[in-house]
C-alpha cells in the first residue's frame, strides 16, 4: 500500500510514501504542506502518517464501527481531522491530543456507502454530510457542536458532498445523489 505525493504542475510525483498497517484505506487526505496525510480505514481506525519519513505518527483504534467512509484535515488547523464513519456518525477529532472534539448523528442520517464523503467548510467552522438513506444534508458548527441546518432537495440518498469557496456569499456546496442528481447550495 503506498501513497504518492503529486505535483501537479510539474504532472508527476514527488515522492511515493509505503503505508505499512494491515486495514485497507478507505479515505485520505494530505496537509496543505504535504508533510502530514491521514488516512481512514475499513478496520474503523484513523492513522496519521509522515509523508517524509513514511512513519507511523499515531493510530486511533476503533474510531468508527463498520469502518471510516471520510476524513478531511482541517484547512486552518491541521492538528484536526473530521472523519465519517459506516455507524453513522461524523466526528471532529483534535490529534495533538487524540480526543474527539464533537460527534455528530441525527436519527435521519446514515451513511451506507464505504466512500461517502463529509467536508469541512473553507472558514473550518462547518461540517457538512448527506444521508444515504433520506437524501437530507446536514451542516454542523464545528465550534460550538451543534446542528446548524437540515436541508433536504435530493429524492433518493446523497453519497458525496463538498465545500468550496464558489457562491455569493463564498459558502459553496455540493452535493450528490446515488441516482447521479448534483444540487449546488449557496
Amino acid at each position: 500500500r503506498s501513497l504518492k505525493v503529486w505535483d501537479i504542475s510539474r504532472n508527476t510525483y514527488k515522492q511515493t510514501v509505503t503505508l505499512k498497517h494491515s486495514s485497507k484505506a478507505n479515505s485520505i487526505d494530505v496537509s496543505i504542506g504535504s508533510t502530514t496525510a491521514v488516512s481512514g480505514h475499513f478496520d474503523g481506525g484513523i492513522r496519521c502518517w509522515d509523508v517524509r519519513s513514511s512513519e507511523r505518527i499515531f493510530d486511533l483504534q476503533d474510531m468508527h464501527i463498520g469502518g471510516v467512509s471520510s476524513v478531511q484535515m482541517n484547512p486552518s488547523n491541521e492538528i484536526q481531522v473530521l472523519t465519517m464513519g459506516r455507524d453513522s456518525t461524523v466526528k471532529f477529532i483534535d490529534m495533538r491530543t487524540l480526543k474527539i472534539l464533537h460527534t455528530f448523528q441525527h436519527e435521519k442520517f446514515r451513511v451506507s456507502h464505504n466512500h461517502a464523503s463529509c467536508a469541512i467548510s473553507p472558514d473550518a467552522k462547518y461540517a457538512v454530510a448527506g444521508s444515504a438513506t433520506t437524501g437530507h444534508l446536514f451542516v454542523w458548527n464545528l465550534i460550538h457542536g451543534r446542528l446548524e441546518a437540515e436541508l433536504k432537495a435530493h429524492e433518493t440518498g446523497i453519497v458525496s458532498v463538498a465545500w468550496g469557496g464558489g457562491g455569493t456569499n463564498g459558502q459553496q456546496v455540493a452535493s450528490v445523489d446515488d441516482k447521479g442528481k448534483l444540487v449546488l447550495w449557496a
